[in-house]
């Protein structure tokens, strides 16, 4: 097993051992987060290239450097969330807004007949499926005209992903939802389900690799939380705890707020607040941590062994795995 943050590469420079934090920080709801600074929310490879949306419909095309090479700003609306699908990129935001684009260059709105902010897209063979408030889904064939779907949630949808048989989204009152067509979903309100056995979740994002999925968000004291499934259909809480460099026991304290999948190394990457990146690798016992930046971090993606972060002012951290 690889211990990918006992070394990290940024811009060059080499970063051993791990950076922690001795103080406690509460975790943010999910409507605090999108309301929060400006900066990157989401980010995807698209092309050979990173492709990071965010707050005042800002879209930058990052390379592997770090280096944006290309800015648009044709929308003011914030954007939360893109996804690929096909030769597509559909990207989505606050105020119903959906963007699609066959080049990333040229961007056209979609219809989407809501108003309400969408928070979370993902798509999967022929269809597109985006989370937004109000508990409100939206899915599409084509990325240009989108029907509603109300699943029957008490919260906001906050994240969706596409697995290999199934979408899943979340909301931040700890509701997970799946569907095998995008069309039928089946509701399980996880903090009643698993009472008396996890403490209650409230949930920020959900990604699926294959069968396994993962979502994070936190506890209702503040405490980060990520719980894990293969299928869906049973759910473990992960102790996020790491050893530092002195060999001491440490704890996750900082919020996750988005999660990657570095495949080559069969991990998953959470970004969070305070500038700080946690690997969960599938050794239970092999987490690691790394302090890369002085901004809270809402953007992360994986392409050919460089994980992308970007973060609040629209800063961006590249790292060698």
């Amino acid at each position: 097993m690889i211990h990918m943050f006992r070394q990290i590469q940024i811009y060059g420079l080499i970063l051993t051992g791990c950076v922690f934090l001795s103080a406690s920080f509460r975790c943010t709801s999910s409507a605090e987060s999108v309301s929060g600074p400006e900066g990157y929310r989401d980010a995807v490879p698209f092309r050979g290239q990173f492709l990071a949306v965010g707050t005042g419909g800002r879209i930058d095309f990052i390379d592997a450097s770090g280096s944006k090479i290309r800015t648009l700003n044709e929308h003011r609306d914030d954007l939360n969330c893109v996804t690929v699908w096909e030769q597509f990129v559909v990207i989505a935001g606050e105020g119903g807004t959906i963007l699609w684009s066959a080049d990333g260059e040229v961007l056209e709105k979609a219809e989407t007949g809501t108003d309400k902010d969408i928070n979370g897209i993902a798509a999967r063979q022929d269809m597109i499926v985006a989370g937004a408030d109000g508990g409100t889904l939206l899915v599409s064939v084509n990325g240009k005209s989108w029907n509603t779907i109300e699943p029957g949630v008490r919260g906001n949808i906050v994240s969706v992903a596409a697995g290999v048989s199934m979408f899943i989204a979340v909301t931040d009152e700890g509701e997970i939802i799946k569907s095998g067509d995008g069309l039928n979903w089946q509701v399980t309100d996880y903090n009643k389900e698993y009472s008396g056995f996890y403490k209650p979740c409230l949930f920020h994002e959900v990604v699926a690799a294959g069968s396994n999925i993962v979502i994070c968000g936190w506890h209702p004291d503040g405490s980060p939380a990520v719980i894990t499934s293969t299928l869906g259909n049973v759910w473990t809480e992960r102790l996020l705890n790491y050893r530092d460099d002195q060999g001491s026991i440490r704890f996750l304290l900082n919020c996750p707020n988005s999660i990657a999948y570095d495949q080559p190394r069969d991990q998953y990457i959470l970004a969070c607040d305070r500038g700080e990146i946690f690997s969960l690798p599938s050794c239970t016992k092999c987490n690691a941590s790394a302090i890369i930046s002085g901004k809270n971090i809402h953007a992360i993606a994986c392409l050919d062994g460089i994980l992308f972060c970007g973060g609040e002012g629209f800063s961006v951290n590249v790292v060698k795995l």
